[in-house]
């Protein structure tokens, strides 16, 4: 990963990254200055956003799909936006409350209470949500099969009007024997959130989307949870959900 988004430190240029990707992930479409300029209050001009699309093109944040179009960010701006921003907000537990609410935290298997979990991301941000048992309740590896959920959420985003990324996904889920594997393999620490955009993820077929995850322990169960959805996916309720999920199974299994 390049990390040149470090050489650009300043407010102004986070804040207008910052509504770049919230109107394009809104939108999906590109993001002009006079947009940009409405959303931010008119903090700043049309023109001295414009300025800074060049600046934060040269730094490889944003990206234009044509001379004549609005702004798109790269994936190193959504990585630069997760990092930045997103990350040093995640422990508000906006969703927490939610959460415990839907979810039988005592009563339940992990791999239940993950998949459970997952139907309720999927619903909130439009993507699959993958569960997968790595080690049982005797602390034994598991084989079990990976767990998928959202597939009409994540059908509905404009991403897949374009036969390609179509095709992409439907091959996934037709044969989710390598994404699978690829869950199981990941090495985050228990209760790590990891977030992996783009080409980020080893594994080719997900060079196009963004994936969030978080490996959790239960009771001597094991679970890979993942979210996965276009590059463009709301990464702010995924990773608090995530957040909230580790603190209320961790403090559940404290105390049974």
């Amino acid at each position: 990963m390049d990390f040149r988004y470090y050489d650009i430190p300043d407010d102004r240029a986070l804040s207008i990254l910052e509504s770049v990707v919230r109107l394009y992930t809104e939108a999906a479409v590109p993001v002009s200055s006079t947009a940009v300029a409405k959303d931010l209050g008119h903090r700043w001009s049309s023109a001295t956003i414009r300025k800074a699309f060049s600046e934060l093109e040269a730094a490889g944040w944003l990206t234009q799909t044509h001379t004549s179009s609005g702004r798109i960010p790269t994936d190193l701006g959504f990585r630069v936006f997760v990092e930045r921003i997103v990350r040093p907000g995640a422990k508000q537990a906006r969703l927490e409350p939610w959460l415990e609410s839907e979810l039988d935290l005592r009563d339940e298997s992990l791999t239940t209470l993950l998949g459970n979990a997952a139907a309720l991301l999927s619903r909130i941000s439009h993507s699959l949500g993958m569960t997968l048992l790595v080690f049982s309740p005797a602390g034994e590896p598991e084989d079990s099969p990976i767990k998928i959920t959202g597939v009409d959420q994540l059908l509905g985003q404009p991403e897949f009007e374009d036969p390609q990324p179509l095709k992409v996904l439907i091959h996934m889920l037709d044969d989710a024997a390598p994404i699978q594997s690829y869950l199981r393999d990941i090495d985050d620490r228990p209760g790590e959130i990891g977030v992996r955009i783009g080409d980020d993820n080893t594994l080719s077929e997900l060079s196009s989307f963004g994936l969030v995850t978080a490996r959790i322990d239960r009771s001597r169960e094991t679970a890979m949870m993942g979210v996965m959805g276009p590059v463009r996916m709301e990464y702010a309720p995924i990773i608090d959900a995530l957040e909230s999920l580790i603190r209320l199974l961790h403090s559940g299994s404290a105390s049974n």
